[in-house]
């Protein structure tokens, strides 16, 4: 067979086969553009998720507990046009439902909405009315009841709220809840505000030990913002501090033995302290005579043993 005739035999195959590879190819394209057909590749910034939070390390978390506390599991951060806010996840031991977490927020001195539940591009700013605190804890507390203090309470940063209560299963739970903020008003902050919620179970805590928590936790970051300090300026050094002539002697710690003594001492009753200290009256008794009383029998002395 000639050349010519053997290349018109093989044109219609091969005519054949390029349809078919352009057909699966436009196939192939058309059901999977992230495979990269048309150099087009999908990326992470096309994206859509429906909530703004994501995770960030631990390290990064705005509020650290004091030593000894839960550690730190994870940190979920949510960016608002007006706050930034965290969920801060702690070890759970409780045996009731739910886990130990610190909810803060950062919030800027822009305009802040009311508090209306939905998640938006601005973050209303949390209510510390007895009612709001009361739907928190029934939230986040189910089946205890938590009692709030009626007593003052302070730590570094200022006056915060707290409530404590006991589950059925013996675990101990805390929640203390602050507003931060500098200035002439707590409700429009003109430098910004601070929020803290802390929720913590722990099997057979006290409400000592776990109020603790809440007057060591440190905030652990700031706003690069003009003007926002909520905290304020740190307070000045006590007069006199640092200079010679004005001497500063240690308080008495409960771990001495004389504080402990002194402690013991107030604890006790006064009366018991009085007659303690108060030497008892000594009675004037008068010796017994040689001879027999007169006016009494006298007594025979016992017969001696014949042992």
């Amino acid at each position: 067979m000639s050349l010519p005739e053997r290349r018109s035999k093989t044109a219609p195959a091969r005519r054949t086969t390029g349809r078919r590879l352009a057909i699966f190819a436009t196939v192939v394209c058309l059901g999977g553009m992230a495979a990269g057909c048309g150099g087009q590749k999908l990326t992470d910034a096309e994206l859509s998720f429906a909530t703004r939070a994501i995770a960030v390390d631990p390290s990064r978390a705005l509020v650290m507990l004091p030593v000894g506390g839960p550690p730190i599991v994870n940190v979920t951060q949510r960016n608002y046009d007006n706050a930034i806010a965290q969920t801060i996840s702690l070890t759970t031991r409780g045996r009731m439902s739910g886990e130990n977490t610190i909810d803060v927020a950062f919030l800027t001195s822009a305009d802040i909405p009311e508090d209306t539940g939905v998640e938006g591009r601005l973050l209303s700013n949390p209510s510390i009315e007895d009612s709001a605190i009361a739907r928190e804890m029934e939230e986040r507390f189910p089946g205890v009841t938590m009692a709030p203090a009626a007593i003052y309470v302070q730590n570094r940063y200022g006056p915060f709220g707290y409530a404590f209560g006991r589950s059925a299963t013996g675990d101990g739970c805390l929640y203390a809840w602050q507003r931060i903020a500098s200035g002439d008003s707590i409700f429009r902050p003109r430098s910004g505000l601070v929020s803290i919620r802390l929720r913590i179970c722990e099997p057979g805590a006290s409400e000592t030990s776990l109020l603790r928590l809440a007057y060591g936790y440190s905030i652990n970051a700031s706003l690069r913002r003009s003007g926002w300090n909520p905290i304020g300026d740190a307070p000045q050094p006590q007069a006199g501090l640092g200079e010679a002539g004005v001497p500063i002697y240690p308080l008495p710690q409960a771990s001495w033995p004389e504080a402990a003594e002194g402690q013991r001492q107030a604890m006790r009753p006064r009366s018991a302290r009085a007659n303690r200290t108060r030497p008892l009256p000594a009675e004037t008794i008068d010796p017994l005579p040689d001879r027999p009383l007169e006016g009494y029998p006298a007594v025979p002395p016992p017969p001696a043993s014949s042992l």
